[in-house]
């Protein structure tokens, strides 16, 4: 679990937003308007605790940082079939982004059990990325 106090000024609307706000948020680091430490972003989108859109906006900014230094903790968010079906799509989505070939088998395991359609959906997105 995050300590918040450990947040920056600039994450907090991130984390304590609404979707747009923490979606926007996403798009303005993507942008290089608000800078980050990328390793705080894993642990916002590793924490359970968390809204569901403070995560996605974070496994988000992940997917376009061209960090493969996350995609373990990315795979383990996509591998949790306890977490939330749509967090885990924008996984599968990021890694996707991230050409993680390494997620390949994940992926193709992941859509033979038949998920929910977003979850297919982003599965068989981050494999066509992948060319796989």
């Amino acid at each position: 679990m995050i300590d918040r106090s450990s947040i920056p000024p600039s994450l907090l609307p991130l984390i304590e937003g609404d979707p747009t706000t923490s979606m926007e948020i996403a798009k303005a680091i993507i942008g290089h308007k608000i800078s980050v430490d990328y390793k705080l972003l894993g642990e916002i989108a590793a924490d359970k605790s968390l809204q569901t859109w403070s995560r996605i906006a974070a496994i988000y900014t992940l997917g376009f940082s061209g960090k493969n230094d996350f995609s373990p903790t990315l795979r383990n968010i996509l591998a949790d079939d306890s977490d939330d079906a749509i967090v885990r799509a924008h996984a599968a989505e990021a890694l996707g982004n991230l050409q993680d070939r390494a997620a390949i088998a994940l992926l193709r395991n992941i859509l033979s059990r038949k998920p929910p359609p977003e979850l297919s959906e982003s599965c068989s997105y981050a494999l066509h990325e992948l060319a796989a």
